[in-house]
């Protein structure tokens, strides 16, 4: 079985790395665990290297965060559901009346504990708790054209949330680079989404943090840029995992990019017919079950994948390079959608490896 070995150590060394980055330009880090399945131990690096909250998309990993780090800020970073109920997290992300809706409608099941207050000598009586307001964050539609309010309706839409007793307006916060945005938008997403921050402001409306984006920002700091002053935090994950940014994926300073790595078998070995001869090909047992269509490189030179299909993975040798035979391993450093679904893959076996 495909191994995906993962180096708690190495992920916490990056997340350090990301959040000191972080820190010189005022900027919080909310670590994303949802490449890692928010497993508990990842996790927990994350928070040791300066992580000040974590955020996930699933319920399950939500719930997993939750009963690990019952004091830990958790970010619902997914849109809330409007068909079932939902994990909200502390700080909940909406687009829409709708999803407001939900998150409200989540808040007021909390209304049925209660808590005994004193009358007098030796009286009490049971008293509903009113449920603390759910702390919301819009989602700004800044050119990625995926989720986000559009402009036209940011006013409506926090007016809406400052109406609902169960809500409480928290910020604005934006995604680019992981749909359609292009990397030569990336500055005019930031900006978009601090002219909303500073129209609701104008409007009367509470904006604590304003969420400026991913993993893909950190290119810009990198290479010396800094983000409008009203950004407060970024939301990083892939960049704690692979020790990449997001946008040009390039290395980061500080950074590991061994942290995950998936180890697979070579299965079989033969000189195939290729273009201008013939070459050595590998077939090596992991395919697009396991990988899905995300990159992966490999560790020794001279290696380059021609293609893959459901089960299995093709590689062709260069001339010239020590032979590798069936029954010896092979390991490939995946990019962040590899890695991805090689974690929830059942074929593939998760070690997490401490030093």
């Amino acid at each position: 079985m495909p191994e995906l070995r993962i180096d708690v150590e190495a992920i916490g060394t990056n997340t350090e790395a990301v959040a000191a980055l972080l820190r010189a330009h005022d900027l919080d880090l909310v670590a994303v665990t949802k490449g890692c399945l928010g497993d508990p131990q990842v996790a927990g690096a994350m928070l040791v290297g300066g992580a000040v909250a974590l955020a996930d998309t699933r319920d399950a990993n939500l719930r997993r965060l939750r009963a690990a780090f019952p004091r830990v800020e958790l970010h619902r970073i997914h849109l809330p559901s409007l068909a079932e109920p939902f994990e909200p997290g502390d700080v909940s992300y909406v687009s829409c009346r709708e999803g407001a809706a939900a998150v409200a409608a989540v808040s007021q099941k909390g209304g049925d504990t209660h808590v005994a207050r004193a009358l007098g000598p030796n009286r009490s009586q049971e008293f509903p708790r009113l449920p603390e307001p759910r702390r919301v964050m819009i989602m700004v539609e800044t050119g990625d054209e995926r989720e986000g309010v559009p402009p036209n309706g940011l006013f409506g839409l926090a007016l809406e949330i400052a109406q609902h007793p169960g809500l409480q307006l928290e910020g604005v916060a934006t995604n680019y680079a992981c749909f359609r945005g292009r990397s030569e938008g990336i500055r005019e997403s930031v900006q978009t989404v601090v002219r909303a921050a500073g129209a609701l402001r104008a409007a009367g409306h509470p904006v604590e943090r304003v969420s400026g984006g991913n993993s893909s920002l950190l290119a810009l700091l990198v290479d010396g840029e800094d983000l409008p002053a009203a950004v407060t935090e970024l939301r990083c994950g892939e960049a704690l995992l692979l020790g990449q940014d997001a946008l040009f994926y390039r290395p980061l300073p500080g950074c590991r990019q061994d942290a995950c790595v998936i180890r697979t078998e070579v299965i079989e070995e033969y000189t195939r017919p290729a273009a201008g001869g013939s070459r050595l090909r590998l077939v090596l047992g992991v395919g697009r079950q396991d990988l899905g269509w995300g990159e992966v490189r490999f560790d020794r030179p001279g290696l380059r994948e021609i293609g893959r299909s459901a089960d299995y993975l093709v590689v062709e040798v260069d001339e010239g390079r020590p032979g590798i035979s069936p029954g010896m391993t092979i390991d490939m450093i995946p990019a962040y959608e590899a890695l991805v679904a090689a974690w929830t893959s059942p074929y593939v076996e998760v070690k997490l490896l401490n030093r």
